[in-house]
């Protein structure tokens, strides 16, 4: 597997450095923090520690997913590379919660400080930027929630999909097609939700036959596949605009979108 490091941006670097730089300038004023209540130091560097862990190791899933040129890491809840999936693991399970929880414990601590020892922080160090630290900290918060709730709403609809797509798989599906399964979020066709026909719909739709010899005489491609229609060969021939296709072909096509591939006329669950 060849990484691309392009997936390193910037903006990165930038981040690794920045708080790589706060985490020395910590350490270096750590005895300035003696006398406050909390461990305010303490606080602050578990938390550029999380930060900075958690974009090493989205980093590092990006990398090593095999989907990560086409889907956001942490969108996609289906990574076929067990790296990439013990990374998200590690953000959601352990990262996200720890950082939330941590975040919580800064506000009590802060708060007592301010109210019992207020003058102890070092020299440079202001509460302003404790301020500033915790703001952005809850903002990350928020914004990670956001995210959690696109992936999860992106899981259910690839779990409807492919609810969908066993509803009509059959022996002549798997055949033709074999078995269908999606990636991640972006092997769904853009615009597809809500466009196609149910499968009760489809399986109730009339045109279903066996292809005859006497048809085959005519040779005639299946618009989808592009295979010819063979003897033998169940086809769906839709009633509206009377064109023809394999019935695996087209079953899976009207999922999709409830149009025909060839004129686009609509279909109707009583076409």
């Amino acid at each position: 597997m060849t990484l691309d490091m392009s997936k390193v941006a910037t903006s990165d670097v930038v981040l690794i450095v920045s708080l790589a730089y706060l985490s020395v300038d910590l350490i270096c004023e750590w005895d300035g923090f003696t006398g406050c209540h909390k461990p305010l130091h303490v606080w602050l560097l578990v938390s550029y520690a999380l930060v900075l862990s958690s974009r090493l190791v989205y980093i590092a899933g990006s990398l090593a997913s095999a989907s990560a040129g086409s889907e956001d890491f942490l969108l996609n809840l289906r990574h076929k590379s067990a790296t990439s999936r013990l990374m998200l693991r590690i953000v959601w399970l352990i990262i996200v919660p720890l950082f939330a929880a941590w975040s919580v414990v800064g506000s009590v601590w802060i708060y007592q400080v301010l109210d019992r020892t207020p003058d102890c922080m070092p020299d440079g160090m202001h509460f302003w930027f404790m301020g500033f630290w915790h703001a952005l900290s809850y903002t990350w918060i928020l914004i990670h929630c956001g995210l959690g709730a696109m992936a999860w709403l992106m899981e259910r609809r690839l779990r409807k999909a492919e609810v969908d797509l066993r509803s009509i798989e059959d022996a002549d599906v798997i055949a033709r097609w074999g078995q269908l399964s999606f990636d991640g979020y972006t092997s769904l066709p853009p615009g597809s939700q809500g466009r196609g026909l149910s499968p009760e719909a489809i399986q109730n739709l009339p045109g279903v036959r066996t292809r005859t010899a006497a048809e085959c005489q005519e040779e005639e491609d299946c618009p989808i596949c592009l295979l010819p229609l063979q003897t033998g060969e169940c086809i769906r021939q839709i009633t509206a605009c009377d064109h023809a296709f394999h019935r695996s072909c087209i079953d899976l096509w009207l999922l999709r979108t409830a149009d025909c591939p060839v004129c686009k006329h609509k279909v109707s669950a009583v076409a």
